[in-house]
Parts: structure tokens; C-alpha cells; sequence
């Protein structure tokens, strides 16, 4: 009799236990499912460089708490494995830059992170600004895996795809290209890292700068939802704040473009 009433206390015990441990473990959250990949961008977001994106996602992620698994690559592998991947987000991006058509219903983007604009730079000043149509179209080079050239006309496949800022840079002085259409801020960081800021002349692209808000991308899902609205109520606090100001520098923007701008995708 002692004994099964000992045994049963024991049983109890464990139950007990076992109750604790349950209730003392931290739910899984959602975005523990979500993969959220990346564009690497040199000055901007290479996982490791503490600045700019990279900056931005560590304070954003510290403030939320969530345990997003991230993965960065070049524009358009980020680009093709974010389409394959249905419980996945992609940043820094903007819904028209995937091309997504009539499936675009069925993806979901955080509110705006800041903005960037394509220029064309070049090593000469023009007294009424340079035009892309001063310029041979195979004269001109562009970043690869940026899909806004191919926007600005029937010549724009026949632009210069090159690697990086750099190169394009050092290809404008070579005399090899004429001009180059570049993305700023990351062009104005990428002369300032080669400490020449001045070094080359600016000028927007006619009709006007092409400017494209900046956000999180992400395939439509339970998941997706939640770290959305996650995302958005800090994205708000960090701008109210000035946290986000801080971070990107003298060269942010953060102005919403004008609504006709915003059918130009910063990459494809």
C-alpha cells in the first residue's frame, strides 16, 4: 500500500515536471520559419560590414527579436532563390523589381526603408547636365543584375554590364566607357571608400531621378504576415526616432518617390 502510494507521488512528480518544462519553454516564432534572403551590395550589406543595411537588419533584429535565418548573394541569384523558396522574404528590394505581374496579389512588403536613385555619372561636366542620349548606348555601363536600365529605352540592352562600382568607376577614367548609370547612395560610398567623393559628375536621369522605395519582400503566408507587421511597427519607431537617419548617413533618402516612379524596379 506504501508503495503504490509512493509510486503514485512519483508519477505526480514527474507529470509536475514535465508541466514545468512545457510552460517554461519559449514558443517557436513565426518568422523561425521564414528565410530572408539577401542582396549583397558591397557598401551597403555584406553580412559582416556594420554598416548601412547590414547596421540596419542587426538593430531591427535586436529590437524584434526575431530569429529570421538570413543569406545574402548577387542580385539575381538573391532574386531566383527568393521565387523558389514560397516561405521566404528578400531585402533590400521593391515589389516591381521582381517582375512579378498578376502574381503579385500574393506577396506581401513592409513599409518603406529608404529610397534609391539611379544617376548617370560621368567624368566631364556638362554645363546643362548629361542625358543618356549624349552618349553611344554601348558607351554607357550599368550595374549587373540591375534591372532599371532596362527600363529607359529601346537601346538599353546593349548598355555595359559590369561587376561593381568600383570597376565602373575605374572603367570611366580608363576612358573606356563614357558614363555609367549608378544607384546612389552606393555609388556616392563607393567614391568615398576610394576617398574621392568629387571625383566624378553627376546628373539625374531625364524626365526626372528614378527613385524606388526600399523594402522587405515576402511571399504571402501566416509566417510572412506576422513578421511584416513586426518589422513595420519598428521600421516606424527607428524612423520616428531618428535611429535609421543615423545609420544610412548624409547620403539617406527617405521621401516616399512620386507614384509614377514607382513602376521602375531597382533590380531584376
Amino acid at each position: 500500500m506504501i508503495y503504490c502510494r509512493e509510486r503514485r507521488w512519483y508519477r505526480l512528480l514527474l507529470f509536475a515536471l514535465g508541466l514545468v518544462c512545457l510552460l517554461g519553454k519559449a514558443p517557436a516564432s513565426a518568422s523561425d520559419d521564414l528565410t530572408l534572403y539577401m542582396y549583397y551590395l558591397p557598401h551597403r550589406l555584406t553580412e559582416d560590414s556594420g554598416r548601412q543595411y547590414d547596421r540596419f537588419l542587426e538593430v531591427l533584429f535586436e529590437r524584434t527579436g526575431l530569429m529570421t535565418e538570413r543569406k545574402s548573394a548577387p542580385l539575381l541569384r538573391a532574386s531566383n532563390l527568393f521565387r523558389q523558396d514560397k516561405l521566404s522574404c528578400i531585402f533590400p528590394s521593391n515589389i516591381r523589381a521582381l517582375k512579378l505581374g498578376a502574381a503579385a496579389s500574393k506577396f506581401g512588403t513592409s513599409d518603406t526603408v529608404d529610397v534609391v536613385s539611379l544617376r548617370l555619372y560621368t567624368a566631364k561636366r556638362q554645363e546643362a547636365g548629361a542625358a543618356l542620349t549624349d552618349f553611344r548606348p554601348e558607351r554607357v555601363g550599368y550595374i549587373r543584375g540591375s534591372g532599371a536600365v532596362h527600363f529607359l529605352g529601346e537601346n538599353a540592352d546593349q548598355y555595359v554590364p559590369i561587376a561593381s562600382e568600383e570597376q565602373l568607376i575605374r572603367m570611366l577614367e580608363l576612358d573606356r566607357i563614357d558614363a555609367f548609370l549608378g544607384h546612389h547612395p552606393d555609388t556616392a560610398l563607393a567614391l568615398e571608400d576610394l576617398d574621392r567623393p568629387d571625383a566624378l559628375h553627376v546628373s539625374p536621369v531625364a524626365p526626372d531621378t528614378l527613385r524606388f522605395p526600399i523594402t522587405f519582400v515576402c511571399h504571402d503566408s501566416a509566417a510572412s504576415r506576422t513578421f511584416l507587421k513586426t518589422v513595420n511597427s519598428e521600421i516606424a519607431r527607428m524612423h520616428a526616432s531618428g535611429v535609421t537617419r543615423d545609420i544610412f548617413g548624409k547620403h539617406a533618402e527617405f521621401e516616399q518617390p512620386d507614384e509614377h516612379t514607382e513602376d521602375v524596379p531597382l533590380t531584376e
